[in-house]
Formats: C-alpha cells, structure tokens, sequence
C-alpha cells in the first residue's frame, strides 16, 4: 500500500451537522496519522473549519443548478489531484461519486439523515439508489448497528462489502459533577421534525417539567413553528433559542442535563458529546441511541414522542444526587473507550486498506 496515501473526502452538506462534523473529524485524523485528505464540499463552515486546521479542501456544488455537472466536476478533481481513494458521506455525495465513476476505489459512508425512520424507506426511488450505490462502492461503512441492520434487512443490501464503524468525536473536557447546579436542559441539534425539539419543548408544560429551562442550540426549517409552540404553550419564557452553537465545551457546561428526543436518529453524535463532557443525557430509544447511552448505565432512554417521559425522568434524576453522580462519571469514559476519533479514523483506515491493497 502507498506510504501516504491520498483520500477524498466528499459531502453535499457544509454545515455543523453530524455528518460534516464527522468528515471534519476524520480528515484531521488522517492528517495526523501522515494521510493526505482532500475535502470536498460546498461552501460553509466545513470548508473554513477545513482551512483554519490546514486541510487541503475544495468547492463544489451538489444541488440545485450545480448537481447535473457536479460528477463531472468530481471526475475532473480526482485525476488532477492524483488521488488514490475516494470516500463519500451521505447519499447525495454518494450519487454524485456513483455517477462520476472515478478511476479509483470508492468507499461509501452510510449517515442516512432524514431517511432512517420506523425501520422502512420513504420511498421506492431512494431504495433503487441504495442498492445503486452499494453495487459501485467497492466497500460501504454503517455509522451503527442500526444503520447495519437496516440496510441489511429493510433496504437488501449484501453484507459482506459493509462495515460498521461506529461515528466518533475528539473528547471534550470532562467536568463530572455530583449533583446538578440548577434545572438546566439543553438540545443542540438541526431543527427538523426528525430532531423532536418540539418533543423538549412540549415537556416543559408537562407538570413534571414546569421546573425546566430549556436551551436550543441550532438553527432549521423548523425554529419559527417552535416559537410560536413555546409560546402558546405559555413556556416561551423557559426556552431560549441560541442559533448556531461554535463552542460546543461552553454550551454543555452550561446544561444540567442534555435532550436528544430524535424522532429518528441513525447514531446520535450530541449524545456523545455530551456524555464526553459529563453531562447525563435522556435521550429516545431510536436509532443508534441506545448503543451510546447503555442505559442505565450511562445515561437513559424514554420512548420515543413522549414529552411527559422526558421530563418525568429528568426530575427524577435532578432530584437523585447520587444517581446524576453516576452517571456525570460513566459518560466520559464510555464515549473514551467506543466512540473516539482515534478509534473511528483507525477502523476507516483499515477499511481503506483492504480496497488499496
């Protein structure tokens, strides 16, 4: 195998979401383990986040006007920049790549955001491009188990070319603490119906949570309707919108406990953040969730669309010292053992390996 081996890193999407959080994540691990990645993105805040940490990057334009040229586009960057393997994120860049078809292996990462809900495939035209891509990918990596299983058992998909590599994060300062400081619930997620903030805020008027304050870190399509939700719930004096969060440190330690009410969530990259900081998290039995919060052990889980849930447990817990202790303490250290970047970078470099041998 080459001695430094150059990797494209592709992602329709430029924001501080998971999945360009995770490119982001991976490119700067391959940077240090002396890979050279290219990022390939649109414009935004992946590609400055790029600049800034010295990772070479360049624009390109997968929707709208720009998608019919971007595979050619993508061809034309691959042979210019000699590059030995490229590896796309989420099923745009995935289309994108397919219909280049680049002389070079071709990894692909399962995210699945927006089409991982109730165990199905919204519709027939995105099951044919699954099964599409994974006939050109020479290799497909799942970010969880329950992406694994779902594109095993509901989309069809062989497993013998997909591996799981669990997502990871750089650790956050961990702060346990061994009791909470207040009634401090935060959110940090895009909002869409699929994130369920409505979910958090609707459980501040839940009798259980009329204690609560509530911090919405983010932006979305849906921030006007969870307004105008907090205030005819007569809570709009308990929830505080931010917008974007850049200090992700500052905005844990500034929450008692952490939210993740996802109606849908294929792994759950907050959880983890904020398990990494030592701040117990409450979040929905969807998803990847419940293979990063091991509840009890690390944190706990609710079903999912149940605002009462949420803030039932979350008084209990506020009220139970010893237990919010535990758990402040389990989470670093979980997220430490399975969900590192150094873990997650050193899987996919061995997933790289066996397409460039």
């Amino acid at each position: 195998m080459l001695s430094q081996p150059r990797v494209m890193l592709v992602i329709a999407d430029s924001s501080r979401t998971g999945g360009p959080e995770h490119v982001f994540t991976l490119a700067r691990q391959l940077l240090a383990a002396s890979w050279t990645p290219l990022v390939v993105c649109p414009e935004g805040p992946l590609q400055a986040r790029c600049a800034e940490a010295g990772i070479a990057q360049l624009p390109l334009i997968m929707s709208g006007t720009g998608l019919a040229a971007a595979p050619i586009r993508l061809r034309q960057m691959v042979r210019h920049h000699d590059i030995d393997l490229v590896h796309s994120h989420a099923l745009r860049a995935g289309m994108v790549l397919r219909r280049a078809r680049v002389p070079t292996p071709f990894v692909h990462t399962h995210h699945l955001d927006g089409w991982f809900t109730a165990g199905r495939l919204r519709t027939r035209l995105h099951r044919r491009e699954f099964r599409r891509l994974a006939a050109s990918a020479d290799r497909q990596i799942a970010v969880s188990a329950a992406v694994m299983d779902f594109l095993r058992d509901e989309v069809g998909l062989d497993p013998a070319p997909l591996r799981l590599v669990a997502n990871g994060i750089d650790p956050l300062r961990a702060r346990p603490r061994s009791t909470p400081a207040g009634f401090r619930v935060g959110t940090l997620a895009r909002l869409t119906s699929a994130k369920g903030i409505d979910l958090a805020v609707m459980a501040l008027a839940a009798p259980a949570g009329r204690k609560l304050s509530l911090q919405v870190g983010g932006t979305g399509p849906e921030l006007a309707a969870l307004i105008d939700l907090a205030a005819s719930l007569g809570v709009a004096d308990r929830v505080h919108f931010l917008g974007d969060v850049v200090d992700r440190q500052q905005f844990f330690e500034g929450c008692d406990v952490v939210w993740v009410p996802s109606r849908e969530e294929p792994f759950g990259l907050v959880a983890c953040e904020a398990m990494s900081a030592g701040v117990p998290v409450v979040a929905s039995r969807v998803g990847g969730l419940p293979e990063i919060v091991d509840a009890p052990n690390a944190g706990i889980l609710v079903s999912p669309a149940n605002p009462a849930a949420l803030a039932s447990v979350t008084a209990a817990l506020l009220a139970d010292p010893e237990r919010y202790g535990r758990l402040s303490l389990a989470g670093p250290e979980r997220v430490l053992k399975h969900f590192s970047a150094q873990r997650m970078a050193a899987l996919t470099r061995g997933v790289y390996r066996e397409v460039l041998r």
